[in-house]
């Protein structure tokens, strides 16, 4: 699937240009990418003029309230111009729309930041196979938000 971007945007607030990233935008623009789960977030950078992904953090949230706060927070504090968001493809949307509910909420004072989702299957499945070796695992969450973003890389041309 190639990226989708969410151009929608609040009201009273600007809308960002719709339509995919050529690669040379894309490599412009500082993208931070987001791997959601209900209890952690994975978040990896993209920094402006740089060309891959960089695992950053797990985030462990208690809720959605704290959750947004924290997404909010990254994506000011990292100069995002650009938020992209895995979405798994699967036969049941549950989580899917449960996701795109989220980053609505999300979107509400990131004026100007463009959303973007790519399909985010077998993503966490990938970089435990990347990450440390039990028994001294931890959660792989910031790995799968850096091959979020390398996937929406690749879909840029």
């Amino acid at each position: 699937m190639g990226a989708e971007e969410q151009a929608r945007s609040d009201k009273g607030a600007p809308r960002a240009p719709a339509g995919p990233l050529t690669r040379a935008e894309a490599v412009a623009l500082t993208l931070l990418g987001l791997d959601w789960g209900r209890r952690r977030i994975g978040l990896a950078i993209k920094p402006a003029g740089q060309d891959w992904p960089l695992p950053r953090a797990t985030l462990s949230v208690a809720g959605e309230a704290q959750a947004l706060e924290a997404v909010r927070e990254e994506i000011s504090r990292s100069g995002a111009g650009g938020v992209v968001v895995g979405l798994p493809l699967d036969p049941d949307p549950r989580q899917a729309r449960e996701i795109k509910r989220f980053c609505r909420k999300a979107r509400t004072r990131t004026a100007g930041v463009r959303w973007f989702f790519v399909d985010e299957r077998l993503t966490t499945q990938a970089a435990d196979a990347l990450g440390p070796e039990a028994p001294a695992r931890r959660p792989s969450d910031d790995l799968a938000a850096a091959l979020i973003l390398e996937t929406f890389l690749e879909t840029c041309r």
